[in-house]
């Protein structure tokens, strides 16, 4: 029997973007000319839209275009962007934008029509629909001069996200959106994470040619996603900030990395999982590095990888997750690699299995979040990395003191921060 091909996966379609700078807002609105005149010439539209239609219709033409343009200057590795066309069943109104169902795919059709786009169904089970510039677009971004710089972000993206893993026959399945209640506390995460983002858009950060591939050093806006399980309050568990290019860079990128045209250096929480274990606890962990285990001192990462696994496991583990980056250092297994943790660190057997670990990952982002503001409060710019940041070198030691005062202060325990080579 023959075997199906694997779906196709393409970089998706970014619902949120928006044309910032006057050259793609010039482009957007000779698209959308485009798009009426042709509606005129075939008489596909007999009524005048709404104004609360047509300006939908608008915005989601100009959230097309700002893909398509993207996509001229950075191209994705298939050349194409996955995009959802379908009505979608029930929409939750913070998450759904202007480009969605009927309005995104009459647009794309008639884009097709007139030679600006080209949108292809799924080719097989387990792909989305796909759509990628025309030839004649890109000719049109090229000669607007479009840059990177040109492209934001619209203003009534949710940037505090709420969501659970899905599970079918025991199988984790896809991650669901979930909506929740506006209250005190989410309306003041949004306005940090908006205070944030307002002042990393002005900030000065560039990136010096590595001869890597480009790197949009305009993507800096950011999302703050919890996760909802079975226990506890909506918003205790995950909570960490996404969204900046500098997250996705490789290791050996980010010394290229300027702020205010300097080099950056590399403050990063030490074993923070396990000494928020320990402060959980309300236990001080042992000296040094607490992955550092004796007999596994030449498989660091894989050490850290099990314990992190542990904490956030719901059960007794006894393979190897299969999801890690590291794989499991050769002569040992699972039970063995647990039973040698807990000798150098016998307190953890109260935290493994537990699913502790969306929590720990929270008292984390808390803690990240408010030293975030106090670097803003003293015009500091900072990458944030989860439990490190990025930050101009002349300024390490400053934001080194306020890390682990804001650590101290957050967890009642000392949580060392070690400097680091970007």
């Amino acid at each position: 029997m023959k075997r199906p091909n694997k779906p196709q996966r393409h970089q998706w379609f970014d619902r949120w973007a928006v044309a910032r700078g006057q050259r793609l807002q010039a482009l957007a609105y000779e698209v959308r000319a485009a798009l009426d005149a042709h509606e005129r010439e075939t008489v596909a539209r007999q009524r005048r839209r709404k104004e609360s239609v047509r300006a939908n219709r608008d915005t989601a033409v100009e959230i097309i275009v700002a893909n398509l343009a993207h996509a001229v200057l950075m191209p994705p590795e298939t050349g194409r962007l996955a995009v959802l066309t379908g009505n979608n069943g029930k929409r939750i109104p913070r998450y759904t934008s202007p480009a969605t169902g009927k309005v995104l795919r009459d647009s794309l059709n008639t884009m097709d029509a007139i030679g600006l786009t080209d949108t292809k169904l799924p080719q097989g089970p387990g792909e989305a629909s796909s759509v990628a510039p025309s030839d004649d677009f890109c000719r049109r971004v090229r000669q607007a001069g479009i840059e990177l710089s040109d492209f934001g972000r619209h203003e009534r993206e949710e940037v505090i996200v709420l969501s659970r893993k899905t599970a079918h026959k025991g199988l984790p399945g896809p991650k669901e959106i979930l909506d929740y209640v506006e209250t005190a506390k989410t309306t003041a995460m949004r306005e940090e994470v908006r205070s944030f983002n307002a002042f990393m858009e002005s900030a000065s950060i560039t990136f010096e040619d590595d001869g890597g591939e480009p790197v949009d050093i305009h993507k800096r806006t950011f999302r703050r996603h919890f996760v909802q399980l079975d226990t506890g309050d909506l918003f205790d568990h995950g909570g960490r900030l996404y969204g900046g290019f500098w997250q996705n860079l490789k290791r050996e990128r980010r010394p290229f990395v300027r702020i205010e045209g300097e080099q950056v250096a590399l403050l990063d929480f030490s074993s923070m999982f396990t000494r928020l274990a320990y402060a959980r606890m309300g236990l001080t962990p042992p000296a040094g590095d607490l992955y550092a285990i004796p007999g596994l001192e030449a498989h660091r990462p894989a050490v850290k990888v099990l314990v992190n696994a542990l904490l956030f496991d719901g059960h007794h583990r006894t393979t190897w997750p299969k999801d890690a980056e590291e794989e499991m250092p050769i002569g040992w297994d699972v039970p063995g690699m647990k039973k040698a943790i807990l000798r150098h660190h016998p307190h953890l057997r109260r935290m493994f299995g537990r699913r502790i670990g969306h929590n720990l990952m929270h008292t984390e982002s808390e803690v990240m979040v408010e030293t975030l503001k106090e670097l803003q409060s003293r015009r500091i710019v900072a990458l944030g990395l989860h439990d490190g940041l990025l930050i101009p070198a002349s300024r390490a030691d400053e934001a080194r003191d306020v890390m682990e005062a804001v650590a101290l202060d957050t967890t009642s325990a000392h949580l060392p921060v070690v400097l680091k080579a970007a």
